[in-house]
């Protein structure tokens, strides 16, 4: 299905106009935006690198919806190379009797038949076989469809997705080498994983909790400032695509339209911030609430260190083993037989 047309409105501050937003306010997020807005205005192909979850993918469509002229018929398809076997990529790339279906009845087509002034995103090259690699340098060398009625290759742009640096796949012999000169040679676009642009991350957090509350028909949410803390402490190994989807759970989790960590970001520490915030800034909280989450962090993180022996834990913090004992009842902390 072809992406909707760009209406270029900006709909906020740290959100810059694109059909898919581009969210943030750092250095990287800026000069992003302005690659996106000068790569929009070639035909040339173009490499985007970056790990799984930053949004590659998001990238990909505003550069091509934003270079496309209003009214122009150009669409834009991607190929997924994680999912897509040899014989489906050659239908694809190269059409024949069992290549994409134009139309009821009509004879098979390639993408070049279908997107002859359109944009081709080829996702996650590297994890094709030398196979497909083969087809897809063969495709970009060539540009032509091997249908006898196929006009002239057009102006098809394609559009290619690593998630690694293409010298390290190379090294890594995820890469054909042919393939890589011709990749090195493109316009390319770096974008950093989120650990690596914290200052973005309570934005993002406003826009996922905004988007998925008017997806739910849902009243706007209050949004803890120590929550967010907790959001930008995590490593977000994952990216944009992780934190989105703990924002699903923080939205699930909700109560009394405010916005809730799930269980599994709770700790400790994590309560200990919360519990001093609140106090300087006068905001009430229960205090044996807090306390109960902080030792039960304590106790969970001892019994971790000391491999479940309930004895050596207990001696650790002081306790008799049958405080110790009652505390793990109280607290709903599972023993070391339950864990094992």
């Amino acid at each position: 299905m072809e992406p909707k047309e760009h209406k270029g409105n900006d709909a906020g501050k740290g959100k810059h106009a694109f059909e898919y937003p581009i969210v943030g306010k750092s250095r990287a997020v800026d000069a992003l935006v302005k690659q996106i807005s000068v790569l929009a205005k070639s035909r040339r192909d173009v490499v985007i690198v970056g790990e799984g979850g930053v949004g590659k993918g998001a990238v990909a469509k505003n550069i091509y919806l934003h270079g496309k002229p209003v009214g122009s018929d150009g669409p834009f398809l991607s190929v997924n190379m994680s999912v897509a076997d040899d014989q489906e990529l050659e239908q694809i790339l190269f059409g024949g009797d069992r290549g994409l279906q134009t139309a009821a009845g009509a004879p098979k087509a390639s993408v070049l038949d279908l997107l002859p002034r359109g944009t081709l995103l080829i996702e996650n090259l590297e994890d094709a076989s030398f196979r497909s690699q083969m087809k897809v340098l063969s495709f970009i060398n060539e540009r032509k469809s091997r249908r006898a009625e196929s006009a002239a290759a057009g102006d098809l742009r394609v559009i290619f997705t690593l998630k690694a640096e293409p010298s390290v796949l190379l090294d890594q012999r995820k890469l054909l080498d042919e393939l890589y000169a011709k990749i090195k040679d493109l316009d390319r676009v770096d974008i950093p994983p989120l650990r690596q642009r914290q200052e973005d991350i309570p934005l993002l957090v406003k826009h996922f909790t905004a988007e998925i509350c008017r997806e739910m028909n849902m009243p706007e949410l209050a949004i803890d400032i120590n929550a967010v803390d907790v959001l930008v402490r995590q490593p977000w190994r994952e990216n944009v695509r992780e934190l989105k989807s703990v924002i699903d759970k923080c939205v699930l989790f909700s109560t009394d339209g405010r916005f809730v960590l799930p269980p599994e970001l709770l700790d400790e520490k994590t309560e200990v911030v919360k519990m001093i915030n609140n106090i300087m800034a006068g905001q009430e909280f229960v205090l044996d609430k807090s306390l109960d989450v902080i030792e039960k962090g304590i106790i969970e993180r001892s019994l971790e260190k000391f491999g479940f022996n309930q004895s050596k834990a207990a001696q650790f913090l002081g306790m008799t083993e049958q405080t110790f004992r009652y505390k793990l009842k109280r607290l709903g902390i599972a023993s070391a037989r339950t864990r094992s």
